[in-house]
């Protein structure tokens, strides 16, 4: 099985916990698994507004961690800077509020030079997560 395919058979219903149950619900190892993949999803679709936008983006302090511990340095630091234009930690559960924050700081965040060097990054995290997954387990 590929790295992509497994990736998605491990994390699926990990997802699914998350939505459902929120983030304290989840073991540390499903927060990487969770919090590197959303990230990935979400700013190669959309960039880091997008991912802020949606609830998603409210693991941001702790995928910083994840991709730490999968070993995507480079990616960490490029969203260690994204998080640091955010004003208020953590983002409110709430999307209209969420909203609201992240409208006041897009004209002034510097997110489209972190999200050119996100793309350029030679890191190849889905890799990176699928070495995680296959050596960790949770206890």
């Amino acid at each position: 099985m590929d790295d992509l395919d497994y990736v998605l058979q491990v994390i699926t219903p990990w997802i699914d916990q998350y939505i459902s149950q929120g983030p304290d619900a989840l073991s540390e190892r499903k927060l990487v698994g969770v919090g590197v993949w959303t990230l990935d999803a979400e700013v190669n679709n959309g960039g880091f507004l997008q991912y802020y936008f949606n609830s998603r983006g409210r693991l941001a302090k702790q995928t910083v961690k994840a991709l730490r511990s999968i070993g995507a340095r480079d990616t960490a630091g490029a969203l260690e800077a994204a998080n640091a234009e955010i004003p208020c930690w953590p983002l409110p559960e709430n999307r209209e509020e969420r909203i609201e924050i992240l409208e006041q700081v897009a004209e002034r965040a510097r997110f489209a030079t972190l999200e050119t060097e996100y793309y350029q990054q030679n890191e190849d995290r889905i890799h990176l997560l699928a070495q995680y997954l296959r050596s960790t387990s949770d206890a």
